[in-house]
């Protein structure tokens, strides 16, 4: 009995529960997760839209397999301490830990990220739910996370680096971040469903998006959702933050905003389609108070036309994407987005820099030799020199200095693999990345950095190729394995290997590194790019 009280207030675990659960709370982005359900709806006896993440548990329900690992949290199970209290309401508290140690050689550095918080979520009735984290976190970093951080002023995915110096390391650059995110999710039926929050989110189905990824931290949200008989149309509206400021000071990160449209069609139990439009504006600036503009908050318009009307010249992109189920195990996928385009040019093979667009094909094969829950992803990802990026800085395809797609930014080609397997609680992922992508040099702006104005020391209209400028070559190769120890609050031992080599003509940056750790799964961090 003691140990039990003990194990209770050692993991801060209260849960006060009823008749529900949450039904519209959002599942979790971690892709680790995400695996199980792809591999669930992809026979074409199940209808289910899976470009638009994160998912809602409602959404979930009906596709539960028990041989899959699915986090319990908003599930409709009992907690292992549940306590009764007025009918129609659900809350649960519970701590997010992360404590991960690990050692780099070449030069040699002894890596630790700590973060720690807690996380209340819950629902009022079975329209209505909420969700709430709030994190603290330092950390040093491997050698290219650190270059990350040292040019944007942002750890990855989190948020805003404060640096300061560790008196363990004193030679060490150690940083420091905090990190919120939470939602109010209501569905009055079972056509719409309305979001208010600061999180993230994924639009595709691959293991990069071209059209919105969970890359940057958090960002200020709106979103409703309409599902219609097979058509599901999503309308995004956020608030964003500019930190190109020298300064890093937070009163001098400039208000941005940004507006994403999506519509899908399941035109056949095998194929679906959807098209995609975004449109990023700048908010106030030495010239002057724009504000959000409320002509963008017209949820069924095109943005092209209306910028026209509007005589602006605020970034917009369109797309398309597809997905097809071949068989019951296999499926391929793809996207293409276009920034800016004219035909005439593409035809006249002019390379004219303002011909900028990406694409994506990819292909992903469940169950291989029959072994179960043994999956295979194989994608390739191709970006044109100053796609994303703009005139101004405000309107330039980030948010706190992170890209709100690839990565990698643009100019790039990129080829992926992963190889991952689950059984029960045990998940082992193996992952090779390999780009080829073209660095300014000389201060000239050959088109990776979008967070940098495409009217900076660009060479010349033509003659872009993809690649240009300092050719580099990128190669990631990681093994890593998990054990989940706590399903109720998503808590697992992860332990893993990794090597990333970058060369040019200036030099060859060899990074390996091991770590281990324990961790509250909440996000997806990358450290491939």
């Amino acid at each position: 009995m003691r140990l039990r009280i003990l194990y209770i207030v050692i993991t801060f675990c209260v849960s006060f529960v009823v008749n529900i659960c949450a039904q519209q709370g959002n599942y979790t982005l971690t892709k680790d997760y995400v695996w199980g359900v792809d591999q669930m709806v992809n026979d074409t006896a199940v209808s289910f839209q899976t470009f638009i993440k994160p998912y809602r548990y409602e959404e979930l329900n009906e596709l539960h397999d028990t041989t899959v690992f699915i986090p319990s949290l908003f599930k409709a199970i009992k907690p292992k301490y549940a306590i009764a209290i007025p009918k129609k309401v659900m809350v649960q508290a519970y701590p997010i830990l992360t404590t991960q140690f690990g050692f780099q050689s070449s030069p040699n550095r002894y890596l630790n990220d700590v973060l720690f918080g807690g996380n209340i979520l819950g629902n009022i009735g079975e329209k209505l739910t909420f969700n709430a984290k709030v994190l603290a976190g330092q950390g040093v970093y491997n050698n290219a996370i650190d270059s990350v951080i040292v040019n944007s002023s942002v750890v990855p995915g989190l948020g805003y680096a404060y640096g300061y110096t560790s008196r363990r390391n004193p030679q060490l650059p150690t940083y420091s971040y905090q990190y919120a995110s939470g939602y109010l999710s209501y569905s009055p039926n079972k056509v719409f469903n309305l979001q208010l929050g600061r999180d993230k989110h994924f639009w595709g189905d691959g293991y990069r998006s071209l059209f919105l990824s969970d890359v940057a931290a958090p960002y200020a949200f709106f979103k409703v959702t309409t599902s219609i008989w097979k058509l599901k149309y999503v309308n995004l509206f956020t608030a964003m933050k500019d930190a190109s400021q020298a300064s890093g000071l937070k009163s001098d990160r400039l208000n941005k905003y940004a507006s994403f449209h999506y519509l899908g069609w399941d035109i056949t139990r095998r194929l679906n389609v959807g098209l995609f439009e975004a449109v990023v504006w700048q908010g106030d600036d030495a010239v002057r108070k724009r504000g959000y503009d409320i002509t963008y908050l017209n949820p069924i318009m095109f943005f092209r036309p209306a910028e026209f009307s509007l005589g602006s010249s605020d970034n917009v992109l369109i797309g398309v994407n597809a997905k097809l189920k071949l068989f019951k195990k296999q499926q391929l996928y793809g996207q293409m987005l276009l920034d800016e385009f004219v035909f005439a040019e593409l035809k006249n093979r002019t390379g004219w820099w303002g011909n900028k667009y990406a694409f994506q094909v990819g292909a992903k094969s469940f169950d291989m030799f029959k072994l179960k829950h043994l999956n295979l992803l194989m994608e390739y990802n191709y970006a044109r020199p100053y796609t994303y990026a703009h005139g101004s800085s405000q309107q330039n395809y980030t948010h706190l200095n992170q890209a709100l797609a690839h990565p990698l930014g643009a100019n790039f080609k990129e080829a992926v693999v992963l190889v991952n397997y689950n059984y029960k609680r045990w998940f082992i992922e193996a992952k090779a990345v390999y780009a080829t992508y073209g660095l300014n040099e000389n201060g000239i702006n050959y088109g990776k950095d979008i967070a940098i104005s495409y009217a900076t020391n660009r060479p010349g209209e033509y003659g872009h190729e993809i690649t240009q400028g300092l050719h580099t070559e990128l190669l990631v190769a990681a093994i890593r394995g998990a054990y989940i120890i706590d399903a109720d609050i998503n808590l697992k031992l992860e332990t893993g290997v990794a090597l990333r080599k970058e060369s040019n003509a200036i030099g060859e940056k060899n990074s390996p590194y091991v770590f281990i750790g324990i961790r509250t799964d909440l996000t997806n961090l990358y450290d491939d790019f």
